[in-house]
């Protein structure tokens, strides 16, 4: 949440038969968020007899999950127009903050044809960020076949970084490069995803030259976030 907090301000999320889920565009409609955690993560899951929507402002979210502790246990309900969020831990502690009323519009998953694609541990990709962004506002990310590995690039007013990440050094688990293109991002929305990344056993990069990047947050149990970036067209 504290990701999504930074990309969007309010969104709805549905749960259904299948699990809880969340998909909806940023303002400026250059970043996408997409969450879904399957029911079988929940210890329990009861949505009744039918989907269950609602609209929550992130802000108001993020200060009460902020407020969790590590052995918590956490439990979401709705209880008429509100949400209430408690924590089962040493004693209980229940917050309610208010369903927001939102227009929702069910928007398709993008229908993209990557050609690269690099998976690697979510700690690769954390420090990655974070190196470029000690120097860097625009990301560039370039696959080289022949020695199958992942370059990405930042650049600056001030300088410059490159970072290599590949299969023979086993910074990279998997990559499967169908054409070596090229592609550019504001490095700013990959800062935003870093304190979800934290979280994540792995980290999946998908791009084609030209087209929104996605990268994909696993979690434990079947979770995930993914974020969809478009690309910097000069």
């Amino acid at each position: 949440m504290a990701s999504i907090e930074k990309i969007l301000d309010e969104a709805v999320f549905i749960a259904n038969e299948e699990g809880l889920s969340l998909r909806a565009l940023d303002t400026s409609h250059v970043v996408m968020v997409d969450l879904f955690y399957p029911n079988s993560a929940f210890d329990e899951y009861d949505i009744g007899d039918s989907e269950v929507t609602f609209g929550v402002s992130f802000d108001a979210l993020s200060k009460v999950l902020r407020r969790s502790r590590k052995e918590d246990r956490l439990e979401l309900g709705i209880d008429g127009s509100h949400i209430t969020i408690r924590f089962l831990g040493r004693g209980v502690r229940t917050f309610k903050i208010p369903q927001i009323q939102l227009t929702h519009e069910r928007l398709p998953e993008p229908k993209i044809q990557f050609t690269v694609t690099a998976k690697m541990m979510s700690t690769v990709f954390r420090e990655a960020i974070r190196d470029l962004e000690a120097m860097a506002d625009i990301v560039t990310l370039k696959a080289d076949d022949e020695y199958q590995r992942l370059l990405l690039t930042g650049t600056s007013d001030i300088g410059s970084v490159e970072i290599e990440l590949s299969l023979e050094r086993q910074s990279l688990l998997d990559l499967e490069v169908e054409s070596p293109d090229t592609a550019s991002y504001t490095l700013e929305y990959y800062t935003y995803m870093l304190q979800a990344a934290q979280a994540a056993d792995l980290t999946t990069i998908r791009y084609s030259m030209d087209a929104p990047v996605r990268v994909d947050l696993e979690y434990q149990a079947g979770g995930r976030l993914t974020f969809y970036v478009s690309p910097r067209m000069e």
